[in-house]
């Protein structure tokens, strides 16, 4: 449905750029200077960073058309899909304004414009003159939202000549400037050229450094390639560039706002009759649901998949006799501590596939099938290396440490969050997917009729406005899920259970105890699952009993609940941190690349 969204966006834009990449790899230069009309001998661009949070963009190119040409054209990316530090990804709308070209006729598509399009371009030059040598261009503009804001700095990203140009250049020259109590220096300032993706510094500019000011002119015999960028990246301290933040102008007029609060009525009344689940009443309950694991209890409480659902599998096998846990201690003053997870035996074959796919995730796909048929495959393997019928073997010892998943475990999580998903299906109303279509259909239509009303009555503001809510609201219809009876009857028995979890209290634990001496560790994977974890535990300190004997630390010298707890649940931390921690871009040279900051775009000519 978000796609059949913007589809209609892209149409209603009055404005239709391009972007050409060439493919330059396997070709001579000297292909490229025959086959080109023109060449850019000179390229001067001055970028001045101010401290309000935009910066002025003056671009010169000292071109010779080999033919009749009218001028030439700059196209500009304004739209980027980004990854922030934190590892989200989002979409970035840079905006380009106070455009000026001094001594020429010029295009350029106005503010309404610029939103609704993903680039922009000025067209310089007049249709009914032709020119042919040399020529001058200056090409001024201001940036706006171009800056990477991040804890621990503020990036200016910027490719003063993007791939997308169709001409060699021959010559390039920049000049930065900044505030001038900023320290610039070889270790914030960069600057990359070449192909697409190229993170090392380039060798072929002359780089300088003075109060407030980065240059830098290419050497000798540089030629910049149709397809190939120059890009500079600064790395500037936090604070010393505002931030710009739109304000939102409710004084002006607010009829848009009465439509989206209709929208936004009409959709919650949809999720009362559709989407909200029955009012279930909470059955006591002292334990989880029969032949429920913990990650789907923590699936059906809240109808969503989070990690702690799937992390909540490390007690559970322990408590059911599959792994072992260990702390490692850290070593040395910076030395951090770290923990294993030792198999003792294979994951039984008709556990769920979310369940399997976290197994062998850890330790491999050889221990999670059945013992016996492990063996037969080493008996068969080692008949087959020495000739003789293979003696009898056992499944040798696998453990793995939670250090070692960091940056690579992240795509087993999402698989099993997929699958656990999908799992849990059969607890859902079938129906309620047809209503989810139905509702995103007609969030799409009603957000067309409603965004068209509000552009033509109160503006583009009106329309990004309601756009945004229809974008929104689609967001939120994805959860728009209903239980049926069982998953009703399920919900009531985990409700009960969670409220326990909650509440209980030492003398009622005291009698669980009693009846059953495992009880606590037969629970607190489910009160993991749950986020109760620390309290959960923190009522069995007065109780007296045993940590769990597949738990071990060195921090637990008395063996009391209270010091499992504390070890346990950073132990837990950590395993979440590294299991879905993903790859970042390496921050080595500046953590920049060829291309990859704003500006994007190119030029050509006409």
């Amino acid at each position: 449905m978000q796609k059949i969204l913007l589809c209609f966006i892209s149409l209603l834009s009055l404005f239709l750029g391009y972007s050409q990449e060439p493919e330059t790899a396997n070709f001579p230069s000297q292909v490229f200077e025959s086959s080109q009309e023109y060449t850019v001998n000179n390229y001067t661009v001055n970028i001045t960073i101010h401290e309000e949070g935009y910066f002025d963009v003056v671009e010169n190119y000292d071109v010779n058309f080999e033919v009749d040409k009218h001028g030439i054209f700059r196209w500009i990316q304004t739209k980027y899909d980004i990854i922030t530090e934190d590892s989200i990804a989002e979409e970035r709308k840079i905006k380009i304004r106070k455009i000026e070209v001094p001594n020429y006729k010029f295009d350029a598509p106005f503010n309404f414009v610029q939103k609704l399009s993903d680039d922009m371009e000025i067209k310089i030059g007049d249709k009914d003159v032709t020119l042919i040598g040399p020529q001058h261009y200056e090409i001024r503009y201001r940036v706006h939202n171009a800056f990477l804001f991040e804890d621990s700095q503020i990036r200016f990203y910027w490719n003063i000549k993007p791939e997308g140009w169709d001409a060699n250049f021959r010559q390039i020259n920049y000049k930065i400037h900044t505030p001038p109590s900023i320290a610039l220096n070889s270790e914030n300032c960069f600057v990359y050229s070449g192909e697409r993706g190229n993170e090392e510094p380039s060798t072929e500019f002359k780089t300088y450094f003075e109060p407030g000011v980065f240059s830098g002119s290419s050497k000798a015999g540089f030629i910049s390639y149709p397809g190939q960028s120059v890009t500079v990246l600064i790395n500037l301290p936090p604070l010393s560039i505002a931030e710009e933040k739109p304000l939102w102008p409710f004084w002006d007029q607010y009829g848009w706002v009465f439509l989206i609060g209709l929208l936004v009525a009409g959709f919650y009344g949809l999720w009362l009759k559709f989407g909200k689940d029955d009012q279930v009443v909470s059955a006591t309950s002292y334990y989880p649901p029969k032949d429920m694991d913990p990650a789907m209890a923590g699936f059906l409480i809240d109808d969503k998949s989070d990690v702690s659902d799937l992390i909540s599998f490390i007690p559970y096998w322990g408590a059911h006799g599959y792994i072992r846990m260990e702390e490692i201690p850290k070593k040395g003053m910076f030395g951090k501590s770290d923990t294993k997870l030792i198999r003792l035996k294979p994951l039984p074959v008709d556990r769920p596939a979310y369940e399997q796919k976290m197994f062998i995730g850890l330790f491999g796909k050889a221990f999670s099938i059945a013992e016996d048929e492990f063996i037969k495959e080493a008996r068969a393997a080692n008949t087959m290396e020495n000739g003789q019928a293979g003696k009898a073997t056992t499944i040798p010892p696998a453990e793995v440490t939670m250090s070692s998943l960091k940056d690579v475990f992240y795509t087993t999580m999402t698989a099993a969050q997929a699958s656990l998903k999908e799992k849990a299906q059969p607890y859902y109303v079938a129906e309620s997917k047809k209503v989810q279509i139905i509702i995103y259909i007609g969030l799409v239509v009603l957000g067309i009729g409603l965004a068209a009303i509000g552009l033509f009555m109160w503006g583009p503001l009106a329309m990004v406005a309601i756009v945004i809510s229809c974008i929104i609201l689609i967001f939120i219809n994805k959860y728009m899920v209903k239980k049926n009876a069982v998953g009703n009857q399920v919900f009531s028995e985990l409700k009960g259970f969670r409220r326990f979890v909650k509440v209980a209290e030492g003398p009622k634990l005291k009698m669980l105890i009693q009846d059953d001496p495992g009880y606590f560790e037969k629970t607190m994977s489910y009160a993991l699952a749950f986020g109760l974890f620390k309290k959960w535990t923190k009522k069995f300190d007065a109780l007296h009993i045993p940590p769990p004997s597949w738990y071990r630390s060195s921090g637990m010298k008395y063996g009391s609940m209270h010091q499992f707890s504390r070890s346990f649940s950073s132990a837990m931390s950590n395993a979440q941190s590294n299991m879905v921690s993903s790859p970042k871009s390496s921050s080595s040279s500046g953590g920049g690349s060829s291309g990859g900051g704003f500006g994007g775009g190119g030029g050509g000519s006409w």
